[in-house]
């Protein structure tokens, strides 16, 4: 195509089809075309070779397409435009644009979702895993589809399709799980199309159960005592603090690295602030996990050792004072601990369901656990955290002595006698078998 100025002279069959044109000093192409009689010129951004000019003439055929057709919304083509412009277009378009499900690609409709949907979600991970699968999975994938063709047919491809793209694992089916929350985000862009739209669509996620990976998701192993201690015995020791903190509250990595010390009160832990992927939210998950943890001796012993050292406000760091990202935890603290101790099969979530365990094994009140985790219902303790940890209930005494008799009967300033023997954060208790009393049989699941 011949390059054109600023200055050249639009001709008839150029203000039909619309040009691709440079300006004086710069390497960046604009599009020029008419609508509504008005003269449109936008940059694109892009720098001037054959593939952008290619890439750009394919958008600007689509938008002359719309335009001819009547189905061109400007603010949609443009949300980059002044607020005015797109105000003036508004008003000649009226209020009968209604695109059929072929007019439209989901990547072009993501530019006014964006704008009008996703922007007024409350700040939080869900917000932030919608953009970062929408922008690594599903544009890659359908940003150049209609929605007519994203069929149930497309969205089984699709599923095939999703592999790791990097790492260890790179090339191999990514798990049922991760599957379907990549699809979340896809539904609802969908339904919020259809729904503004007023389309009437055969819905292409029916019966898509069967087409998912056949991948079992990996049970979380929580820890015996022993293996607890062995895994501890060989973490850095800055972090030793920080883990024992992990597993004597149920306190996920966010949720540490969040911790500020105004959140430590005279008597309990306020659980209100997250920290994911280096951004703080004082919005978490749900409503539940903001929530009160009772400080125990043992828990007063791990945060006066993290407050001491903690140069700022937030109460855990990395040695040299930076945020708590627990992707390097993983990889720089937890795996060389795992390698060195021969534990491999634990992650660090695996606290949070030893800390379940643990407490249901010292006979903790479920719905008080439910509230120490921040849960809504029993539900998830039961179903997810509570899973028994085959021979735990051998370790009872030990992880009375770890967790403190504090933790087992917070309103009680003094057990009974003869039903818990005084016990101190970090003791090991061994009975003679006459002297250890009989245990009411629970049930474990």
């Amino acid at each position: 195509m011949t390059q054109i100025n600023h200055l050249s002279l639009f001709d008839i069959e150029e203000k039909k089809q619309g040009a691709i044109i440079r300006k004086n000093g710069s390497k960046k192409l604009y599009v020029l075309f008419y609508y509504f009689n008005r003269r449109v010129e936008k940059t694109t951004g892009l720098n001037d070779t054959p593939k952008n000019r290619e890439k750009v003439r394919a958008w600007l055929d689509r938008v002359i397409e719309k335009r001819d057709a009547g189905k061109l919304v400007f603010a949609e083509a443009f949300p980059g435009a002044s607020e005015a412009e797109k105000a003036t277009f508004a008003k000649l378009e009226g209020w009968q644009y209604n695109p059929e499900p072929r007019d439209i690609l989901l990547g072009e409709y993501l530019q006014a979702w964006y704008r009008d949907v996703w922007s007024h979600y409350p700040e939080g991970t869900k917000k932030d895993d919608y953009r970062l699968i929408i922008d690594y999975w599903l544009v890659p994938y359908f940003g150049e589809l209609t929605f007519f063709q994203i069929s149930g047919v497309e969205i089984q491809k699709f599923i095939a399709s999703l592999k790791w793209k990097k790492g260890v694992k790179q090339g191999q089916p990514l798990s049922k799980a991760r599957a379907k929350n990549i699809l979340i985000p896809l539904r609802t862009i969908w339904n919020d199309a259809c729904d503004q739209y007023r389309w009437v669509l055969h819905n292409p996620f029916t019966n898509l159960r069967k087409h998912l990976p056949k991948t079992q998701p990996k049970r979380r192993e929580g820890f015996r005592y022993d293996e607890w201690m062995e895994f501890l015995s060989h973490v850095d020791p800055w972090y030793q603090p920080v883990v024992e903190l992990m597993i004597l509250t149920g306190m996920i990595n966010s949720e540490i690295a969040g911790l500020r010390k105004s959140d430590i009160r005279p008597d309990y832990i306020l659980v209100q602030h997250t920290i994911v992927r280096g951004v703080e939210h004082d919005t978490p998950k749900t409503v539940y996990r903001i929530r009160k943890i009772p400080i125990t001796q043992a828990i007063r012993q791990r945060l006066d050792i993290l407050t001491q050292r903690a140069t700022g406000e937030l109460v855990v760091t990395t040695k040299t004072g930076t945020i708590f990202r627990p992707a390097n935890f993983l990889k720089d603290v937890w795996t060389k601990a795992g390698k060195a101790s021969g534990i491999t099969d634990k992650v660090p979530y695996s606290l949070r369901h030893t800390f379940a365990a643990w407490a249901l094994t010292l006979r903790v009140d479920p719905n008080r656990l439910v509230r120490l985790m921040g849960h809504g219902s029993k539900k998830m303790i039961y179903e997810v955290y509570g899973d028994y940890i085959e021979g735990v209930e051998e370790d009872f005494w030990q992880i009375l002595a770890y967790y403190g008799q504090d933790f087992a009967q917070p309103k009680m300033k003094q057990a009974p006698i003869g039903f818990y023997p005084t016990v101190y954060p970090g003791q090991v208790i061994t009975l003679p078998i006459q002297e250890t009393p009989n245990l009411p049989t629970r049930t474990f699941w």
